[in-house]
């Protein structure tokens, strides 16, 4: 029997999110499928969102509380430093996901590259174009982080990775977010050693193609 269960709709970037932290962590996981806004979502989390987990009697929603309370709760590997400052350095890289590069990475670009035109819908070009250039900058963000150590907060593998990733690795399959990697070498290089991590395998949602 799983140790914790998911609710969230299947893909979702934060579910995978979630799973990714699951699995570094090793602890086992089921998903159950909800309907987006349905009386059991909103039970669950007041504003509808996803993922939600359960572990046993506890329930927790949001990501980040998710996060840190799988790494908190089970034995395994510290998905987080010991330190105050390093403690708010992954906070900080969770923040800049939420806040800048879910909007852009995922919203801006994989969504209206990828997902509309399967939905035969228009995608927005002026919002791709505004997406592009504000990932490059983010990119420069990320990179500084990337001279200094492997991982975003380190030199070993953080919650703050685990948020990034779904993002940028669906970018990446995007002819600008392609574009801008190419100029951020040290993120492809991340994003290389992500996806080698037996993690992806065992948590890819979207098996995303390259055009």
């Amino acid at each position: 029997m799983a140790n914790i269960i998911f609710y969230s709709q299947n893909p979702s970037v934060y579910l995978w999110t979630a799973t990714m932290v699951a699995a570094e962590k090793g602890v086992d996981w089921s998903l159950k499928e909800i309907e987006t806004g349905s009386e059991l979502h909103r039970r669950l989390h007041p504003f509808a969102k996803s993922p939600v987990l359960q572990h046993g009697a506890v329930f927790v929603y949001e990501t980040s509380a998710v996060a840190h309370y799988i790494d908190g709760a089970f034995d395994g590997p510290a998905l987080q430093p010991d330190d105050p400052l390093g403690q708010a350095d992954v906070l900080r890289w969770i923040s800049l996901v939420n806040a800048y590069f879910f909007p852009t990475m995922t919203n801006g670009l994989a969504k209206q590259r990828l997902l509309v035109p399967m939905q035969d819908g228009v995608p927005d070009e002026e919002l791709i174009a505004t997406s592009a250039q504000q990932m490059r900058d983010q990119l420069a963000v990320i990179t500084r982080a990337l001279r200094l150590h492997d991982f975003l907060g380190g030199n070993r593998l953080t919650i703050a990775d685990c948020f990034l990733f779904p993002h940028l690795h669906l970018a990446s399959f995007t002819e600008e977010g392609r574009a801008v990697l190419k100029d951020h070498k040290l993120a492809e290089q991340w994003l290389t050693r992500m996806r080698a991590r037996p993690s992806f395998a065992a948590t890819d949602q979207f098996a995303v193609q390259a055009a």
